[in-house]
């Protein structure tokens, strides 16, 4: 089940969710909207400072895949979890001028580009693949579900 981002891009993009569940950026959905003590550019910058200083002492390697857990496999088999649209929205270039997104499914939804940051879109429940997907978007306290298309306006 994947779906299109598209419209006034540079670089219309094709997402599988499928495969989101192995992605480090993946957050609980009962865990959005909540603070936390370090925002994720600050872990994203400690772990990459980690990652350098392991470099230097110990040398590099080439494969930088990390095995999960047992831990994170089996929490992962049981979460429901949502990624943020941001990344997605950024990696495909918006153009100048776009100001609205439109989500196509059952429903069509159309909210204005500058509450990205609050956009999330489910993509498991219960460690299952969405029955009703490929995914819902989350925004504040709507939900809107079966979105089958994005289209950057």
């Amino acid at each position: 089940m994947i779906f299109p981002i598209t419209g006034n891009v540079r670089y219309p993009l094709t997402i599988d969710p499928t495969v989101w569940i192995f992605d480090e950026r993946k957050i609980e959905v009962d865990q959005i909207g909540k603070q936390i003590a370090d925002n994720a550019q600050e872990a994203y910058y400690a772990k990459m400072g980690a990652a350098w200083d392991k470099g230097i002492t110990e040398g590099s390697r080439t494969d930088h895949n990390k095995p999960m857990t047992r831990e994170e496999k089996d929490a992962a088999l049981r979460g429901t979890f949502a990624m943020p649209l941001a990344p997605f929205i950024r990696n495909a270039e918006v153009f100048e001028g776009a100001t609205t997104l439109r989500f196509e499914g059952v429903e069509t939804v159309e909210l204005d580009l500058s509450a990205l940051p609050d956009m999330y879109l489910q993509f498991s429940k219960d460690g299952k693949v969405l029955t009703d997907g490929p995914v819902h978007l989350l925004y504040r306290d709507q939900i809107v579900r079966s979105v089958e298309r994005i289209t950057v306006l």
